[in-house]
């Protein structure tokens, strides 16, 4: 799988996200406090899976952050896909699971300010 080449600078694209909810201002925000509500969960999967669901719950993350237009969640959560199915030892969850934790933090910081 090519790794893909949406800009990872970008915490929040509101123009994407304004064209996947059609301008409306109130879905927008419906569909942010979703992702937020539903983002810590897949995270906790990812913390907490044995090799078998890592693959499965950073595909689902990846989906949702990129639905929503935030590129740099949607690439930490795109790589942390790309490791298939590591073991529960394997040193290369933590640094990318702090990695999402810190993106999500980010984003959330940048959703609430408005």
């Amino acid at each position: 799988m090519a790794e893909s080449d949406w800009d990872e600078s970008v915490v929040l694209d509101r123009e994407h996200l304004k064209g996947y909810t059609g301008g409306d201002a109130y879905l927008a925000r419906d569909v942010l406090k979703i992702f937020l509500d539903n983002a810590p969960l897949y995270l906790d999967v990812l913390s907490s899976a044995e090799g078998d669901g890592w693959r499965s719950s950073a595909h689902k993350l990846k989906g949702a952050a990129r639905g929503i237009g935030a590129w740099r969640l949607a690439r930490a959560a795109e790589r942390a896909e790309m490791l298939g199915e590591p073991a529960a030892n394997d040193p290369r969850r933590g640094p990318i699971l702090d990695t999402l934790k810190e993106r999500l933090a980010e984003l959330e910081g940048v959703i609430n300010a408005g």
